[in-house]
């Protein structure tokens, strides 16, 4: 070992020494008030100090401060620091060494001859052996001298036991005792407490007394709220719940009759104390756990006529469910999809909260963004904590309302770009803020933010089928003139919604233009009389809720007299759309069942309403539900009485009925295609994906392709069914239905063979045929209307139609021209048949260019495919 080495550790370990030495002589000095601070302690903790009066605690308390103090200044005086000198000897004595064995490492040589020099060195190693040997040893306070009778092990066994006793409450207790309360010095009394705690409303449950319980630990239901009366002190108190979250307090007010009170809601276990300077007192609470409902399906989702669905579903909840809901995710999602929320519509839910409960539900499907779509859907069941249970997920394929009006379909296309791509906008780019100062407009010198989205569209940053959207809106719009929209509020409903694609900022806000398109797509359907099935449905529900929420009784009787004027509205709206439609004597028996079902209605009301007077409101619910059917089915009846001509009404119910059933299967026919299409375009994606990182993707990619193909002989036998049907109804046979058959199996032997490139092209040819089916099959049905009723009001035929479907200016009825009642012609320099041409040739030219997008093309293509020909 060097020198400096050994002089750096004999350093270190004199200082080592040193503090040991203070620390025995403190021990030593201070053992009388270690003692005494250990028994007192040891008292709190059992309880005793606190079963004292509150002046008694306070005088007690500060006579032990003042006895502690006195202590510490005994052994303030009695202690005395340890020198170098005693640290140095207590280290050769801890090494077993002499006091002198570290001098030789500070002695000099006397002489500097030979001999001297070497004894010198020699005694030098010897010093450096001996540094490298000293350690101080452990502290040796001796303490049998001041204490022979071993109280310092009774007053440490004294603690143990205490903090044993106190528990929870040590720290309350040691506070207590070596804090002095200030408050009976102050004025404060002895207390009187009287508390509960009120179980939420939902629970059902009854108060729970706290106030001959204290310190005691309270099974509470879940989510209570504690109230605490008291008298006694002169200031005000605290409430303080201690729980998860950290802690939460409420100050005590005055209340009427002069008593402190104090409300604080409790959520989960946690400690309840009052707090005047110390606590006072305090409880454990200790809610008992709120469960996750249970929900599940009790039979196989029914699809029923106009795209309804009834689901039978049973719930339970250890407290009851507040709500009901049928969630429902994409089996296989486009890419748009792919990280999209699931869908949630609201079901009705069972009145009164039920702990256990089962039932059926009907919801109109129509409107729903993933119609058409093999999905995954689940009964979702919520708590009044919002808690959620779900039940298994059931695959069904979700029917697709069809659409004839070329305008209508063309809304629905245009709604099903924008909500099949949920993918999120790109952040706008980072650009300098800039503001102008407000002048007189705000008071102080507050400034304008100024925004400029012209420079930086944010549809631009919108995914790809939101931009294919507004595309697909401005080529619909670009030449209004051609009394292509007869109703002005069809063009108006595209307007805004191509302005609210404009201005949404974010994909949440694209609902809002996809909501217009199904609105608008609605009105080019069906007239005047969706808008007024649409406040007739919103009336319902506001009325349903408010008997589900026992709304005051006023509240109702409004509800109740906006649900009439709903309802008249209506039928108004249905003998309205019968006339315009040239159906003047289907009119007239419109009419009368109008009135017949008007009165069977109000009698139904007037029950309703008498039941929630008397406060009856599960009954009140329940017969709403049952007048929403009724009008439902009367929607059905008068739509099919305005198709039905003046033949045989038995013979031309029962035909309308198969026509319909043939139109109902074939809607569920081409959305169960589309979603095989769909799932064959992402297989494929995948296998390329696989051969392109080297892995073996042909057996899986074959075993899907049997299940692809499977599905593909389904939907085969579904498009037969509906070729039955309407064969049954008198139709003529259809080559479009005949060809898509024929695509249908050459895509289930692709298929079946591994070939998916081959399957996804038979499928567009199914998809582009079904379409042609479906619009002859539905101009069939219009034309033997017509037929039937005697030709008056003939619509234009298939060869009057432009390559849109629009009437051309040889009908002559002014609707080509643009000088129809309905027209909106604002240029009246081009005939309709040319400007029909202009615009077939905008569409071909569109759709060779190989500048835009892919998807762009080939829906201009199955444009040009479906009106080739016309």
């Amino acid at each position: 070992m060097k020198l400096q080495d050994a002089l750096h550790q004999l350093a270190r370990e004199t200082e080592r020494a040193r503090r040991r030495l203070m620390f025995e002589r403190g021990l030593r000095a201070g053992l009388a008030l270690l003692l005494a601070i250990g028994a007192w302690a040891a008292i709190a903790l059992a309880g005793a100090h606190a079963l004292l009066p509150l002046m008694a605690q306070t005088l007690t308390a500060l006579a032990a401060l003042a006895l502690f103090g006195w202590l510490g200044w005994r052994a303030k005086r009695a202690w005395r620091a340890p020198t170098e000198t005693e640290a140095r000897a207590r280290l050769a004595s801890d090494s077993r060494l002499d006091l002198g064995a570290f001098d030789a490492l500070r002695d000099q040589p006397t002489q500097y001859d030979v001999f001297s020099m070497a004894l010198w060195g020699r005694e030098r190693e010897r010093a450096l052996e001996r540094a490298g040997r000293a350690h101080a040893g452990p502290p040796r306070p001796k303490l049998d001298d001041l204490d022979p009778y071993k109280l310092r092990y009774a007053v440490l066994a004294a603690l143990i036991g205490g903090f044993m006793i106190a528990g929870s409450n040590a720290g309350d207790r040691l506070t207590s005792a070596f804090i002095p309360d200030p408050g009976p010095l102050l004025g404060d009394g002895p207390m009187a407490i009287e508390a509960w705690v009120t179980p939420a409303e939902y629970t059902h449950g009854a108060p729970v007394s706290l106030s001959d319980r204290l310190g005691q630990t309270i099974v509470t239901p879940p989510s209570v709220e504690a109230t605490v009366r008291l008298t006694g002190p002169a200031g005000a108190p605290r409430l303080v719940f201690e729980g998860v979250g950290g802690p939460r307090t409420a100050l005590f007010t005055r209340a009427a009759d002069g008593a402190w009170e104090a409300h604080l809601a409790l959520h989960g276990a946690g400690q309840l104390k009052i707090v005047r300077f110390h606590t006072r007192a305090s409880w454990r609470i200790a809610p008992t756990p709120d469960a996750t409902p249970t929900a599940s399906f009790t039979q196989p989702i029914e699809f029923l006529p106009n795209e309804r669905a009834s689901i039978g579903w049973r719930v339970a909840d250890d407290f009851g469910v507040r709500r009901l809901l049928l969630r429902v995710r994409p089996v296989s999602p486009p890419p748009g999809l792919v990280h999209a929320d699931p869908v949630d519509t609201e079901l009705e839910a069972p009145a009164g909260d039920p702990r256990e409960a089962d039932g059926e539900s009907q919801i109109d499907l129509a409107a729903h963004p993933y119609a058409g779509m093999e999905i995954e859907a689940q009964i979702v069941a919520v708590d009044a904590l919002g808690q959620e249970g779900a039940s298994q997920p059931m695959r069904v394929t979700l029917p697709e309302k069809v659409f004839l009006q070329p305008l209508a379909r063309a809304a629905i296309e245009i709604r099903r770009h924008i909500l099949t791509d949920r993918r999120a906008y790109r952040p706008p780019p980072a650009e300098p803020r800039r503001t102008i100062p407000a002048g007189d407009i705000l008071l102080g010198n507050e400034r304008i933010e100024i925004r400029d989205d012209s420079l930086t569209p944010p549809l631009e940053r919108a995914p790809d089928g939101v931009r294919r959207a507004a595309r697909l809106l401005d080529a619909l719009m670009m030449e209004p003139q051609d009394g292509y929209f007869r109703d002005l509020a069809v063009y108006l409903g595209f307007r805004m919604a191509r302005a609210e694609l404009g201005a949404a900022r974010t994909i949440g806000e694209t609902e809002i233009a996809a909501d217009i398109l199904w609105r608008t797509a609605l009105r080019a359907e069906y007239g005047g009389a969706a808008d007024a099935r649409r406040a007739l449905e919103e009336a319902q529900r506001a009325l349903n809720e408010a008997l589900a929420q026992d709304a005051p009784q006023q509240r109702i009787q409004q509800l109740m007299q906006a649900l009439r004027d709903a309802t008249q509205r209506y039928m108004q709206a249905l003998v309205q759309q019968a006339m315009r439609n040239g159906q003047r004597e289907n009119a007239d028996d419109t009419q009368d069942q109008a009135q017949i079902s008007q009165r069977d209605i109000e009698e139904m009301m007037r029950q309703v309403q008498q039941l929630s007077e008397q406060g009856r409101n599960a009954e009140a619910q329940a017969l709403l539900q049952r007048l929403n059917d009724i009008l439902a089915n009367l929607d059905v009846r008068l739509t099919q009485r305005e198709q039905q001509g003046q033949g045989s009404q038995q013979d031309q119910g029962t035909r309308q009925q198969q026509m319909q059933q043939s139109m109902d299967q074939l809607s569920r026919t081409m959305g169960e295609q589309r979603a095989l299409r769909d799932d064959t375009q992402q297989q494929q994606s995948q296998r390329q994906d696989q051969h392109a990182s080297g892995g073996g993707g042909s057996q899986q990619g074959g075993q899907g392709g049997q299940h692809l193909a499977d599905r593909q002989s389904r939907i085969q036998q579904g498009l037969s069914q509906a070729q039955r049907a309407a064969s049954d109804a008198g139709s003529a046979s259809n080559p479009d239905f005949d060809a898509a058959g024929r695509a249908m199996q050459q895509s289930e032997q692709a298929l079946r063979a591994g070939d998916l490139r081959g399957a996804e092209t038979a499928q567009d040819t199914v998809l582009d045929r079904l379409r042609r089916g479906a619009s002859q099959l539905s101009q069939e049905m219009r034309d033997s209307d017509t037929r039937e009723n005697g030709g008056s009001n003939a619509q234009a035929s298939g060869s009057d139609r432009d390559p849109l479907g629009r009437a051309s200016g040889d009908s002559g009825q002014g609707e080509g021209n643009g000088e129809g009642a309905f027209g909106m012609r604002l240029n009246g320099n081009l005939t309709g048949e040319m400007h029909a041409r202009e615009l077939f040739d905008e569409i071909r030219r569109r759709a060779d260019d190989p500048n835009r997008p892919e998807a762009e093309r080939e829906y201009l293509r199955r444009l040009l495919n479906t009106f080739d020909g016309t």
